[in-house]
């Protein structure tokens, strides 16, 4: 406590600098601002003119994305329609039925693999898009953090999401990616089959990978609330001993230069409001087109599923629905990749140091 009341005691005189005339200029900050508007992001209107602009560029994308998703559902429900016929053609051959249902999950499968390879393909480089802005935007806010007093909050945001970031990355490309896959074959097969103990594999697979991204945000929130709160309350009181001691103990400038201080604090909270309010833009931008087309996707094999199970289709039904859940899960591991981002940042623009 007393060597950071000391260093404080030496840097805090400092910020009497912009009161002359000085700028203070932060290079990580003005490097998040330049990456922001390579993503097309401004901060001019603030948060909600910002999200305005990205409903207006998802309202955009939506009906050629839409067009595309129910394209897909329209194949699928082919395939179902097909079916039928073929099972109402075969209807005094019992042994035909599983030759039919053996096709109509072959065929389901056929015109998935490339959806399913191009929407992990699209969530990869989505998280790894995010996992780069991450690198840019935390070393930016903790420095901000930091020059507003935080300083212990600040390495522990900025540690703690690191630290989660990148265990997630990796088990995305190492765990649930693969997971997804088996999820996927364990369904086709239990529809080509007809097995129910591959059907509850393939659920303990998916409840697995549900599992996982659960505790990883649940450990994440909770840690940071948790060390955030004891960190900012331990950056208050070195800040305000401080600011008490400079005031008392500089003999006629104290009050100047503790008031300086203040005014420079002030000065950089908004710097660091601003930097945050873009850094949130450009994770809500990176992720935009992938999570419209995730959860079409998701939507179209939903609606297929629920069409098909009209016309007494239950296994190939249920095969479209486990593919739709797939996606979910695809959703589910992008969205935990930007929730955790947005937390962090949302929690180093509302640090306070009084």
């Amino acid at each position: 406590m007393k060597v950071r009341i000391l260093a404080l005691l030496v840097l805090l005189p400092l910020t009497v600098l912009p009161v002359c005339g000085v700028d203070l200029s932060f290079s990580q900050a003005d490097q998040v601002l330049e990456s922001a508007q390579d993503y097309g992001v401004s901060t001019d209107g603030g948060l909600g003119q910002g999200v305005q602009n990205l409903l207006e560029a998802a309202v955009d994308q939506l009906g050629g994305l839409l067009r595309h998703s129910l394209g897909t559902a329209l194949k699928l429900l082919a395939v179902v329609l097909l079916c039928g016929l073929a099972q109402g053609l075969e209807e005094d051959k019992p042994v035909g039925l599983g030759a039919v249902e053996l096709a109509g999950a072959l065929a389901i499968t056929a015109l998935t693999v490339s959806d399913m390879t191009t929407m992990v393909g699209l969530g990869r480089e989505t998280i790894s898009k995010m996992g780069d802005f991450a690198d840019l935007i935390l070393p930016a806010m903790a420095t901000l953090t930091a020059a507003t007093g935080s300083v212990t909050g600040a390495a522990v945001r900025q540690g703690v999401t690191v630290i989660f970031s990148d265990l997630l990355i990796t088990a995305v490309d190492s765990l649930l990616v693969p997971l997804v896959y088996a999820y996927i074959a364990l369904s086709c097969a239990q529809a080509a089959l007809g097995n129910g103990g591959l059907g509850k594999l393939a659920g303990l697979v998916r409840g697995t990978a549900v599992f996982f991204l659960t505790a990883m945000l649940l450990a994440f929130t909770g840690y940071l609330t948790a060390s955030g709160a004891i960190a900012g309350s331990v950056d208050a009181a070195v800040v305000k001993t401080a600011r008490m001691t400079i005031s008392r103990a500089v003999p006629v400038v104290g009050g100047i230069l503790s008031d300086a201080a203040e005014s420079a604090l002030a000065s950089t909270s908004v710097l660091r409001g601003t930097v945050g309010v873009a850094g949130m833009l450009v994770v809500l931008a990176i992720c935009l087109t992938p999570f419209l087309q995730l959860a079409l996707h998701y939507l179209a094999y939903k609606l297929a599923a629920a069409l098909a199970g009209t016309v007494d289709h239950s296994r190939l039904g249920a095969l479209m629905d486990s593919i739709g859940g797939a996606f979910g899960l695809l959703l589910g591991m992008t969205g935990s990749c930007a929730r955790m981002l947005l937390l962090s940042i949302v929690s180093a623009v509302s640090a306070v140091a009084p």
